[in-house]
């Protein structure tokens, strides 16, 4: 079984990975920028950051590779860690078909407006509100921990600064992700893009952590076993 859920979540991740891949080729426009990255776009998709949005990122993945390691990516201790920050968890029984209505996924969930805000503090119970602060929502309590990894990694990138949680800007971007072709791309305006291009980012670095801590953490597990197997020989 736990094998059988490890091969559904690495699909899941490099599905999205070339989803992520697919948005970047239908941009043409030339190029933009918001307060903190300059991003240049061209039709092979090449993508440059300023040098302030790529230390803010390098060093969100210093933490974060930091903190996994500590806790040993226990998906409670990673919880425990939001939870210390001012952010709130909530479980929401059928949670993922829940928060489709609103076109968001389990896990974090940045600043919502309006319907959206009123619709997600409503089924969090949490007050009825026009206006969310960011949040996780789970459908169980002990998610499975690689989902935690995978959030708490957008969760880090948004406290460090990072743009693209934006609440316009993710609007756009989960429809982009749910239908992606051309046209809904051409008649952006250069603001919105540079944001779409910062959201694009930050799903790409939290989805490549967790592949990147699976692939090192199952050569590690292997190390570990014929160590074990071999009683220290050469491996």
């Amino acid at each position: 079984m736990k094998i059988f859920k490890r091969i559904i979540r690495i699909c899941a991740l490099f599905a999205k990975k070339r989803r992520l891949k697919r948005i970047l080729k239908h941009y043409h426009k030339t190029s933009a920028g918001n307060d903190i990255s300059k991003t240049i776009i061209s039709e092979g998709a090449n993508v440059t950051l300023n040098s302030k949005s790529k230390s803010i990122s390098q060093e969100v993945y210093n933490n974060v590779n930091d903190i996994v390691k500590q806790t040993n990516c226990d998906g409670e201790k990673l919880l425990g860690y939001i939870k210390a920050s001012g952010t709130k968890i909530y479980t929401v029984i059928n949670a993922e078909k829940l928060l489709k209505n609103i076109s968001v996924e389990e896990g974090f969930i940045p600043e919502q407006k309006g319907f959206d805000a009123l619709y997600l503090s409503f089924i969090t119970m949490s007050g009825l509100k026009l206006k969310t602060e960011p949040m996780f929502v789970f459908g169980k309590k002990n998610p499975e921990r690689y989902l935690v990894l995978y959030n708490f990694y957008k969760w880090y990138s948004m406290k460090s600064g990072l743009g693209g949680f934006e609440y316009e800007i993710q609007k756009k971007y989960n429809k982009l992700m749910k239908n992606i072709n051309k046209s809904n791309i051409d008649n952006l305006p250069l603001e919105d893009i540079a944001g779409l291009q910062e959201a694009i980012a930050r799903d790409s670095e939290a989805t490549d952590f967790v592949l990147n801590y699976e692939k090192e953490n199952e050569v590690s597990k292997k190390v570990s076993e014929k160590i074990s197997q071999d009683g220290g020989a050469s491996i």
